[in-house]
C-alpha cells in the first residue's frame, strides 16, 4: 500500500506491501477525533505479510505516561510487536507475543503494582490482524472486519448495556429541560455510566463461562483463546479491517465515511441513529478515532 486514499485529514503514512506480493491494496485511512499525536487507533502492513488495525481503549482516568494515554501506549506497543512478527505465526503464537509485549512494558516501566490494583488501569487494545501466510483474520476484541460478503462486528454485550443506559439517561435529561449543548459539553449520561465503564474492565480476559459479559482484549494478561475469532480468507476475497470509530463498516471507505457523516450531521450525540457510550464532544471531529483498510487476497 504505497499511496493513501485521498480524503481530507488522512494521517496515514504509506504502508509497505509484503515483498512477495499476494495482497492487492485498495485504500486505507486513519484519522484522530482530535490531535494526531493523541490518536489511539493505528494501522500497519508489514513486509512479513501482516495487515492490522489496532484500537487502543479509551482511558477511564486522567492517567498519562510520558504525555500519552494508556490507549495510545497500547496501540504503539502492539504496532511495534506486529512489526516484528515472523511470517508463519499462528493465532495463539501471535496473541502470546502481543500479550508479552504489554507485560514486558509494565515491568520495564515499574507499572506492575499499578495495573494489578484494577483491571481498568491496564493498557488495553483490540486488534484485527490479517496473516498472509495463514490466509486468516484474527479478531481480538471489537475491531470490526469484513471478509467477502460477511461482516463480523464482534461487539461486546457490556458495551450494548452501557450504551443503552447512557442514551436513556441523556434522553431523560433532554426531556426534563436539558439542552443538547449541555450534553455535548459535559454529557450527564456518560457521567452516569462512568462507574460501569470502570467496572466493566473486570470482565476483560475472563473465561466465557465466567459471565455473559466476558470479552477478550490485549492487556498484558492471558487471553482466553476461545474468545478470539479466526476467519479464513479465500483467494479473490476482499477484506476490510477497521476500528469501531465507524458506526457502520461498509464495503468501501467512501461509503463508511458517508454514513459516519450522516450520523454526525443527524445524531452527533449518538443517542438514536447510533447508540454509543459517548457522543461527539464540543470541538472534536467525531465521537472516536477511526481506522480503515481494504485489500484483496490475490
Amino acid at each position: 500500500m504505497t499511496t493513501p486514499v485521498t480524503l481530507p485529514g488522512n494521517e496515514c503514512r504509506p504502508l509497505s506491501l509484503p515483498p512477495a506480493g499476494g495482497i492487492e491494496a485498495h485504500e486505507y485511512f486513519l484519522r484522530a477525533k482530535q490531535l494526531p499525536q493523541d490518536n489511539e487507533d493505528g494501522l500497519l502492513a508489514t513486509p512479513a505479510g501482516y495487515v492490522a488495525v489496532i484500537d487502543g481503549a479509551t482511558s477511564k482516568s486522567a492517567f498519562r505516561l510520558d504525555g500519552k494515554t494508556s490507549g495510545r501506549w497500547a496501540m504503539e506497543l502492539l504496532a511495534e510487536a506486529i512489526s516484528g512478527f515472523p511470517p508463519a505465526l499462528d493465532m495463539p503464537q501471535a496473541v502470546a507475543r502481543l500479550t508479552r509485549a504489554v507485560r514486558v512494558f509494565y515491568a520495564r516501566r515499574g507499572l506492575e503494582d499499578y495495573v494489578a490494583a484494577s483491571p481498568s488501569h491496564r493498557f488495553t487494545a483490540s486488534v484485527a490482524i490479517f496473516s498472509l501466510a495463514r490466509r486468516e483474520v484474527w479478531q481480538v476484541g471489537d475491531c470490526p472486519c469484513r471478509v467477502g460478503e460477511a461482516f463480523y462486528p464482534n461487539t461486546k454485550l457490556i458495551d450494548h448495556v452501557a450504551a443503552e443506559a447512557r442514551c436513556a439517561f441523556d434522553q431523560a435529561f433532554l426531556l426534563s429541560g436539558g439542552t443538547r449543548a449541555d450534553v455535548e459539553a459535559s454529557d450527564p449520561g456518560r457521567r452516569f455510566i462512568r462507574p460501569l465503564l470502570r467496572m466493566q474492565s473486570t470482565f476483560q480476559n475472563r473465561p466465557s463461562a465466567s459471565s455473559p459479559y466476558a470479552y477478550a482484549v490485549i492487556d498484558g494478561f492471558p487471553v482466553p483463546l476461545e474468545q478470539v475469532r479466526v476467519y479464513p480468507v479465500r483467494p479473490g476475497e476482499e477484506v476490510v479491517l477497521a476500528s469501531d470509530g465507524y458506526p457502520r463498516v461498509l464495503p468501501s471507505l467512501r461509503a463508511s465515511e458517508e454514513y459516519l457523516r450522516y450520523v454526525l450531521d443527524n445524531d452527533p450525540l449518538c443517542l438514536s441513529l447510533f447508540k454509543s457510550t459517548k457522543g461527539r464532544q464540543a470541538g472534536l471531529r467525531s465521537f472516536d478515532d477511526r481506522a480503515y483498510v481494504r485489500f484483496t487476497l490475490a
